[in-house]
C-alpha cells in the first residue's frame, strides 16, 4: 500500500532479456530499469535477501533492524548495503557496504552520507535518493532489474538486479534500508 505523496519511479521496460550469469555483457545503447515483484527476482542473492526479509518480518508490518544477523547473512555480505535513515529521510548513512558495491561504484562509502554522494555526483545521488525515499515513504520492498547503457560510459557494470528492503523498530516507520544487489561486469568495447 503506497502512502500519499510517495516519490514516483521513472521506469522503462527492458530492451534485452536479463542475463543469468556473471559473464561480461556488452552495453545496450540506452539505460533502462524496471520494477519487479520480489517473486520475480532472478538472482540467488537478491532472492535470498528477499526471503530472509520475509522471514524476519513474520506477522509484523516490517522487521526490526535488530533482527538482522551478520551470521545469518554471511553468504550475502559482499552484495549488501545497510543504510540508516537520518531525520526522517533528510539523509541516509551507509553503515555496511559490501565489496560488490565498492567494485561497482569504485568507492569505499561505508560511513558516508547520501548528501556527500549527492555533492560529488549529483545525478547518481538523485537516483539513489529517489529509490531510498520511495522505500522509506511507502514502507514496501522494491525489486529492480536494469541495464546500464552507453549513455553512462563510465559504468563498470552493464546489468544489475537489486532489492531494497525496509526495516522499522516500531514495525511501521522505516529507520533502515537493506539493499542487496548483483552486478554484471561490462565487456570492454
Amino acid at each position: 500500500m503506497a502512502m500519499q505523496g510517495a516519490p514516483k519511479l521513472d521506469v522503462a521496460p527492458w530492451r534485452v532479456p536479463p542475463p543469468h550469469t556473471l559473464e561480461m555483457q556488452a552495453a545496450p545503447e540506452q539505460s533502462s530499469v524496471t520494477a519487479v515483484a520480489l517473486d520475480a527476482l532472478d538472482n540467488a542473492a537478491t532472492r535470498t535477501a528477499a526471503n530472509y526479509w520475509r522471514m524476519l518480518r513474520g506477522s509484523r508490518g516490517l522487521p526490526a533492524r535488530s533482527a538482522l544477523s551478520p551470521k545469518d547473512m554471511r553468504a550475502l555480505l559482499r552484495n549488501i548495503v545497510l543504510l540508516r535513515v537520518i531525520d526522517g529521510g533528510a539523509d541516509y548513512e551507509y553503515r555496511i557496504v559490501g565489496d560488490d558495491f565498492v567494485w561497482a561504484y569504485g568507492l569505499r562509502f561505508r560511513g558516508m552520507r547520501l548528501t556527500q554522494i549527492e555533492r560529488a555526483d549529483p545525478g547518481h545521488g538523485a537516483r539513489m535518493r529517489e529509490l531510498y525515499e520511495h522505500v522509506r515513504v511507502t514502507a514496501e520492498p522494491l525489486g529492480l532489474q536494469g541495464w546500464i547503457g552507453r549513455d553512462r560510459p563510465n559504468s563498470l557494470f552493464v546489468y544489475y538486479e537489486s532489492v531494497l528492503l525496509p526495516f522499522a523498530d516500531d514495525g511501521r516507520t522505516v529507520d533502515h534500508v537493506l539493499v542487496c544487489a548483483f552486478h554484471v561486469p561490462k565487456a570492454p568495447e
